[in-house]
C-alpha cells in the first residue's frame, strides 16, 4: 500500500488497524528484510517554520516486520525529525519505554513482551507531537513502506 491514510492525532484508530494488518499478514517486505508503517506529523506552518528553523517533514517509522515477516520485539520505532539522533532524549522518560541513540539514529523501544499495537502507534503520535510542541489535531497521514533495507 503506497496511499497514505489520513487520521486525526485524537483518533488513531485507522493507524492502530493498519499495524494489526499488516502484523496479521506477517509480510516480508520487497527486499525480505520487513515492513514499517510511518506515522508522519502535519508539516508546520510556514510562519512557524521560519521561526523555528525548522521545515522538515516529522516521521515515526515503526517496525512491524523483520526479516521475513517475523513479528517479533523489540517492538521499536525510529524518528526522523529535525532533532535527528538526539530525537528520542528529547522525549524524556516515560514508563514501558526505552530510548536509544543507535548508529545516529533516533529509537523509542517498547519493552512489552507481546506487541501491543495501540501502544505502538499511541507512542509514536505522542513522541512527533512532543517534538513538534503540539501540532494541530488534523493532517496527521500514516502508510506501509514495504521497502526497508536494514543492512
Amino acid at each position: 500500500m503506497d496511499s497514505w491514510v489520513p487520521f486525526r492525532r485524537s483518533d488513531t484508530a485507522k493507524v492502530v488497524e493498519l499495524v494489526r494488518t499488516v502484523a496479521a499478514a506477517n509480510d516480508p517486505g520487497e527486499h525480505g528484510e520487513g515492513v514499517e508503517v510511518v506515522v508522519e506529523a502535519p508539516r508546520r506552518r510556514w510562519w512557524q517554520a521560519l521561526l523555528n528553523r525548522d521545515d522538515t517533514l516529522a516521521q515515526a517509522r515503526i517496525v512491524v516486520t523483520r526479516d521475513g515477516g517475523e513479528v517479533r520485539g523489540p517492538y521499536d520505532i525510529q524518528l526522523v525529525t529535525a532533532h535527528g539522533a538526539d530525537a528520542a532524549h528529547r522525549l524524556g522518560r516515560r514508563t514501558g519505554w526505552a530510548v536509544s541513540n543507535s548508529n545516529g539514529l533516533a529509537f523509542l523501544i517498547h519493552k512489552g513482551p507481546e506487541p501491543d499495537f495501540g501502544e505502538l502507534v499511541t507512542g509514536a503520535v505522542e513522541a512527533l507531537a512532543a517534538l513538534r510542541r503540539q501540532p494541530r489535531d488534523g493532517g496527521w497521514r500514516a502508510r506501509v513502506d514495504r521497502g526497508i533495507t536494514r543492512r
